[in-house]
């Protein structure tokens, strides 16, 4: 259905070639390949079967900025939905909060990561809390609406305004000017971008979509809902799709309604959307308030200032209120609370002038391996998290504790009697890890000493003399890396698994006292976890 003053789009062909153009234009800025590939990586992760989790975290991992911010929001209230403790690994994040989660605030922290450093910053800010507090909306609003999947419910929101969103971004000379037609003409801004751009907001924001990687289910949810009431439908993209348009409409009405004319405003838009979200203007104050709380958590998070946005001084006028009845307290006040209740330890930016592994003091060392030893005792005590999930927080806490370029866990294949490579940390680490594939029964070189000695060892260089012999041949043959550490995993005499970890050149590798006392107490609980689970 179009709108009266809505024109048609150019058909097929023609409207491709307008959104290629756009695309193209786009790609020339500087980071909007960057943010591109952050988000298209994502979605592959998302969509793969195989080591999704571990894939996942290696690539939060990667940037140091977006692991900060994802774990403060992990352990606000918001996130925290469950007991024991603060969360201080990627991997115990995805443990308690589920993939999905993880995924959607990784997303939503690229997208602002990678926005918020325009010229028309403040502008561009006030867009994104707009969307941001839609996805909040939709989240809190999906089991009313039968949306199954909460944090797709999210996204779908979030990427409701995609088109007009990045516009503002990377056209901002035609957002511009389509913004000032819109308001000087009284036209719906669908008509008006199709005749600035050539295609509308939203053809642009699903072409962007598809191009990131969202699945299809996702891209079909971005369409404008037609004028008029919306009907109730049993299928899952209009179901998602109704609840992306009624939380943007909120947003909208919000933004644009007279105090006085509040009441009017939301008794309309319940009516519309009353068939596919059924929610009453009492009900949706609850919702509303919890959206305004949950916002002002992320705003922390990311340093925004939400006093300083027109739409959340009006949204927080909203939150907690029926049409009828005066707020209990001032809603602003949401603003200022501080609501990091337990906060992630911030791990240091500073980088080597060997390579650009971030180093830290050995109180930063110390303090990020006693959080991760914390996550992983909080998760043993937990029936329901598995042995794999366990052993990935420990692994991590290694990896990011000591800034290791690689941390890699191997189990002993006992058909076989070798110790082969499973899972770990670092750039292209499954690869390193299928490289560790050796026998039990071989030579005496470093690796079976370690295993038959239960002997932590460090080798500081493999090319010193007096250890280069004892260097096996596979080692060398396929990793890089000239320093390395060892944590063999025995449990009841016998050696069942192998944790390594190097960096890149001869010396690199330095283990303070107290910090190597963490790392065996992170083995130790390896070997815990590991003889529960036998």
């Amino acid at each position: 259905m179009t709108r009266r003053d809505e024109q048609a789009e150019p058909a097929g062909d023609a409207r491709q070639g307008t959104l290629d153009i756009l695309l193209r234009r786009m790609q020339a800025e500087s980071d909007f390949p960057a943010l591109s590939e952050a988000i298209g990586d994502i979605n592959r992760i998302a969509s793969s079967d195989r080591e999704g989790v571990n894939q996942l975290s290696n690539h939060i991992l990667r940037d140091f900025a977006l692991t900060n911010k994802l774990l403060k929001l992990a352990n606000v209230a918001f996130y925290n939905q469950v007991g024991g403790g603060s969360i201080s690994t990627i991997s115990r994040a995805v443990v308690i909060l589920g993939f999905d989660a993880v995924r959607s605030i990784a997303l939503s922290l690229i997208l602002f990561d990678n926005l918020e450093n325009k010229a028309h910053a403040q502008q561009l800010k006030e867009e994104f809390v707009k969307v941001l507090y839609a996805g909040m909306l939709a989240r809190e609003l999906a089991g009313r609406a039968q949306v199954k999947d909460v944090e797709e419910a999210f996204i779908g929101a979030m990427l409701h305004k995609l088109g007009r969103m990045l516009a503002m971004f990377y056209l901002p000379e035609e957002a511009a000017v389509i913004r000032q037609r819109v308001e000087a003409e009284g036209a719906s801004d669908a008509r008006i971008s199709i005749e600035v751009l050539g295609v509308s907001f939203e053809s642009l924001g699903i072409g962007i979509a598809r191009s990131w990687g969202f699945p299809e289910q996702l891209v079909q949810s971005m369409k404008a809902l037609p004028d008029g009431k919306v009907r109730k439908s049993a299928s899952t993209v209009e179901r998602l799709r109704a609840l992306a348009g009624f939380s943007n409409a909120l947003c909208e009405v919000i933004l644009e309604t007279p105090d006085a004319d509040r009441g009017k405003a939301l008794a309309s838009l319940t009516a519309r959307f009353g068939d596919t979200v059924p929610v009453t203007a009492e009900q949706l104050s609850g919702v509303m308030e919890k959206s305004m709380q949950d916002i002002a958590q992320f705003a922390r998070v990311v340093n925004v200032n939400l006093k300083h946005s027109d739409f959340a001084r009006q949204a927080s006028k909203w939150a907690g209120m029926t049409a009828a009845a005066p707020p209990a307290q001032d809603a602003m006040a949401v603003l200022d609370a501080n609501v990091l209740h337990q906060h992630a330890p911030t791990i240091a930016l500073a980088a080597a002038d060997t390579g650009g592994t971030p180093q830290r003091t050995p109180e930063e060392i110390q303090s990020i391996l006693a959080s991760g030893l914390q996550d992983v005792g909080n998760s043993l005590i937990d029936d329901a998290i598995s042995i794999n999930d366990i052993l990935r927080m420990i692994l991590e806490a290694m990896y990011t504790g000591m800034g290791f370029e690689h941390v890699v866990l191997c189990i002993k294949d006992g058909r076989r009697n070798t110790m082969s490579g499973k899972f770990g940390f670092g750039d292209n680490v499954q690869n390193l890890a299928e490289a560790f594939d050796f026998s039990l029964a071989g030579q005496p070189d470093v690796f079976l000493v370690a295993l038959q000695n239960n002997a932590d060892i460090l080798i500081s260089d493999i090319d010193d003399p007096k250890i280069a012999t004892r260097i096996p041949a596979w080692y060398r043959q396929h990793v890089a890396a000239r320093t390395f550490v060892l944590f063999p995993v025995v449990v009841k005499g016998k050696p069942v698994g192998l944790i390594y970890a190097d960096r890149p050149h001869p010396g690199d590798i330095t283990i303070p006292e107290k910090a190597l006392s963490l790392l065996k107490s992170l083995r130790n609980q390896a070997v815990l976890a590991i003889r529960q689970s036998l």
